[in-house]
């Protein structure tokens, strides 16, 4: 499996990852504070070794790629923090928004499709993305499945964390 996923990685590292909004969140929390990572209620399901693991592997991308619904997501939660977290973890997510690239697949296209109903707008949006274009990377299995059926490269960051875990 670990050679699978460096490939995988490999082949898309100058064309760009997406993340799925909690993988987002978890980055932009463990930038603005490591120690958030695990107190906050969207991200204490990890640890700050694994805040540390998704960022480098968003480091080694070109280029992260997003969706409007992804961010939104993304920005309301991140809303959830506390007074001057808050305001930090919106104020870099600002800054780094500014470098990703963003797809927009509109919601009237989006509800139209049978995945809105089983995945929602955010991951409808993900699930919209055209295959061998950019790799996901997402903790949802689900969403996971329904990417590689349609042929895009997904890969689940449990799986990376499991990796990680065993060495």
């Amino acid at each position: 499996m670990t050679d699978d996923l460096s490939a995988l990685i490999d082949k898309y590292r100058s064309k760009g990852v997406l993340l799925d909004s909690n993988l987002l969140v978890l980055l932009f929390v463990g930038l603005t504070d490591i120690g958030l990572v695990t107190s906050f209620k969207r991200t204490q399901a990890f640890t700050q070794q694994e805040f540390s693991l998704l960022k480098g592997v968003v480091d080694s991308f070109s280029k992260v790629i997003t969706t409007p619904h992804v961010l939104t997501e993304t920005s309301n939660f991140l809303g959830q923090l506390h007074d001057e977290s808050r305001l930090t973890a919106l104020k870099i997510l600002s800054a780094t928004i500014q470098s990703f690239k963003e797809r927009r697949p509109e919601a009237k296209t989006l509800v139209q499709s049978g995945a809105f109903f089983n995945f929602g707008l955010t991951d409808s949006a993900i699930l919209d993305m055209p295959p061998k274009k950019y790799l996901v990377l997402s903790i949802d299995a689900a969403l996971i499945i329904a990417l590689q059926k349609k042929g895009v490269d997904a890969i689940n960051f449990n799986h990376l964390r499991q990796l990680a875990w065993q060495q």
